[in-house]
This record gives C-alpha cells, sequence and structure tokens, in this order.
C-alpha cells in the first residue's frame, strides 16, 4: 500500500515537472508572428499593412518600458509605409486636382505624413513578445487596409462638412455686419480643407479601388474655390468711417493744443488696418462709424511740488456706430487715466507723447474692436 502511494506520488511529480517545462517552453518560444514568412501569409500588403519591430531588454531596464517603445518603434514603421505608397501613388491625383484650378497648393505632403502617423493607431492590433530566456523583444503592428480606407473616408466627409458649415456661418456674419468674424471662419473652413486634401492622399493610397467620386475630389474643389473667393472678398473688407475732434475744456490751463493735433486718429486708423479693417472717407460706405473726441488735462505745472515736472493726460471719449444694425455698440470714456499721461518740455511736447503712448492706443482698441469683431 505504501509502496503504491509513493508511485502515486512520483507520477503526480513527474506530471507537474512536464507541464512546468512546458510552459517555459512556451514562454521563452517566439509566436509565429515573428517569422516573416508567417506576416507575409498572414498579412498580405494587398490586404494589410504591418510594421514589425524587433528589440533586446537592456540590462538594468524596465521591461515594460522598452516593449512600450518598441509598440511605437512598430506604429512607426507602419506608418512609415503608408507614407511611402502616398509618394508613390498620389502624383496622378495631385495634378488632376490642380486641373480644378485651385489657387492654392492642393496637397500638403507634410500635413499627410503627419495625419497617416497620427491616425495609424485606428483600429490597429498591436502585439508583443519578450523572450525572458533570451532578453529578445518583438512587437507587431497590423492594420487592414479596409478599416484605414473605411476610416478615412469617414473624416474626409467630416471635415468637408465641418468646411462647409464654416463657410455658411461666415455668410451670415457678413449679414449681419460681422465681416472679422467671417473671415475667421472662413480661415476655419480652410484649416478643415488642408485635412480633407491629407485624407484624399491617404485614401488614395490605401484603397485601390477609389475614384474622383469616391474621394469627392470635385465637391472638395468647389468649396476650396469658394472659401478663396470669400478670403479675397472679405480681406479688409470691414470698413469704418472716422470721425475725429478736438475739445477745449473750460480751464486754460489744461487745453495743451489750439486746434486738434490729430495724433491719435492716425493712431487708431493703423491699428484698425492692422486688424484687417480699411480706413474709409465715405460715411455711406462704411461698415462701422467711429467718433473720437480728444482733450487734454494738465496734471502737473512743472512749477509746484516737490518735484515740479510739466505732465499732461491724453484724453478720448468715443463711440462706436454699427450701420448695419443700426445701432451704436460701444461708447468708451477715458479721462485723466493714471496709464496715460506723460511730461515734456511744454504743453503740446507732453501732450504729444502722451497721445503716442501704446497704453492709449491699447486702451481705445480694447473698446472697439471686440465690438468690430463680433
Amino acid at each position: 500500500m505504501l509502496n503504491r502511494l509513493i508511485k502515486i506520488k512520483i507520477i503526480k511529480i513527474c506530471v507537474f515537472c512536464l507541464l512546468f517545462m512546458s510552459v517555459v517552453k512556451a514562454q521563452s518560444s517566439p509566436p509565429e508572428w515573428t517569422q516573416s514568412s508567417y506576416r507575409e501569409q498572414h498579412y498580405p500588403s494587398r490586404e494589410w499593412y504591418a510594421g514589425y519591430a524587433f528589440g533586446r531588454l537592456s540590462a538594468g531596464a524596465n521591461a515594460a518600458t522598452e516593449i512600450d517603445a518598441l509598440k511605437r518603434n512598430a506604429l512607426n514603421r507602419l506608418a512609415e509605409s503608408i507614407i511611402v505608397t502616398i509618394n508613390s501613388e498620389t502624383s496622378l491625383l495631385r495634378k488632376s486636382v490642380q486641373r480644378g484650378e485651385i489657387d492654392e497648393t492642393s496637397t500638403d505632403y507634410n500635413q499627410a505624413i503627419r495625419t497617416a502617423t497620427t491616425t495609424t493607431t485606428v483600429r490597429t492590433d498591436v502585439v508583443s513578445f519578450h523572450n525572458t530566456a533570451t532578453g529578445d523583444l518583438y512587437a507587431l503592428a497590423t492594420v487592414r487596409r479596409a478599416d484605414l480606407a473605411a476610416f478615412y473616408r469617414r473624416q474626409l466627409n467630416v471635415d468637408l462638412n465641418k468646411a462647409e458649415t464654416a463657410v455658411g456661418v461666415s455668410e451670415h456674419l457678413v449679414e449681419a455686419g460681422k465681416k472679422i468674424s467671417a473671415r475667421q471662419k472662413v480661415l476655419e473652413a480652410r484649416k478643415a480643407l488642408v485635412d480633407v486634401y491629407s485624407y484624399i492622399d491617404l485614401l488614395s493610397a490605401v484603397s485601390v479601388d477609389a475614384d474622383q467620386s469616391d474621394m469627392q475630389i470635385e465637391r472638395t474643389g468647389d468649396l476650396m474655390r469658394t472659401v478663396e473667393r470669400l478670403l479675397i472678398h472679405l480681406e479688409q473688407s470691414t470698413f469704418v468711417y472716422m470721425n475725429c475732434s478736438y475739445e477745449k475744456r473750460s480751464s486754460a490751463k489744461d487745453n495743451a493744443f489750439d486746434s486738434d493735433p490729430g495724433i491719435l486718429c492716425g493712431i487708431i486708423e493703423q491699428a484698425l488696418t492692422e486688424n484687417e479693417c480699411a480706413i474709409t472717407d465715405s460715411r455711406e460706405e462704411a461698415d462701422f462709424e467711429l467718433t473720437l473726441v480728444t482733450s487734454t488735462t494738465m496734471r502737473s505745472d512743472g512749477v509746484t511740488g516737490q518735484f515740479p515736472i510739466l505732465t499732461y493726460y491724453a484724453n478720448v471719449r468715443g463711440t462706436l456706430f454699427n450701420r448695419a444694425t443700426n445701432r451704436q455698440t460701444a461708447s468708451f470714456t477715458i479721462l485723466n487715466d493714471p496709464d496715460v499721461y506723460e511730461e515734456g518740455r511744454d504743453p503740446q511736447d507732453a501732450a504729444t507723447k502722451a497721445f503716442n503712448m501704446p497704453e492709449l492706443r491699447n486702451k481705445v482698441m480694447e473698446n472697439i474692436l471686440p465690438r468690430i469683431k463680433n
């Protein structure tokens, strides 16, 4: 009886050892996908994109960190295989798009590369293996061409819809007299179309069956032409009529000038031009009418006080009238502002310096520009 129990125990130990050895062997044997013949058979290039990476665990390195890095390397190699296809297969597409008379470069190759790299994770399978016996590391990233093509079609359509929506919003903004905001919307549409052309390139590369209709070449070209036409039309198309004057204050010592020096008016004209506005001499053709009334105030007379210095404030009050809506949209007063005064040899010198201060220009623009843009 005792011998029988001993024999059973020995058999169990042997079975356990065999199972353990088989597990160890399985853990140390690389999977089939690490063989190029297996990858060629199961991931043929006509149906798949694949990126394979091999490495070896460095002494003292963290295995999980090294495997993650190898996976990224495999994904990058997968992206590279798509990029190579883009480079070789899209020249005909570019010519056909150019025949659509699109003024801007229709395909940004660098943008296509960035898009390919960032979208290869879509429905991409990434597997890895660590041979603990040898320290070898393996990673494989695979994605079906058909899955990528389906994704690119969806994204192409999403960006086209986004561009069309932005153009539609811009037209409503123009009707409301908000041409600067309208131009920003058109620029958004243009940016979306850059992405569209990237997806067109990608779709043409991954799908041999994609034609111009499938890639929506005509729709994209028409929309790009509309965008370019609107950008030309909206370039400095917000017209501002300026009405500038100088008023004297009741105290003679406050009046640094006998008449309007026109300093601030010229500064604001320049600032508006730099912000996509155009100055017009015709009140009838203006989108906005800006009224600026300037004045000066003596801050210190240069005689009294512990440190006698002659200083003057630059003052302005203004209104902005939207002719499209027939409403006053801004009203402001900058009077004896502690940020807007300067010293000088005489009243005119001090006040001239004060009117030329960037702080005064910025305060005026902060009051009117948001109303013009929005």
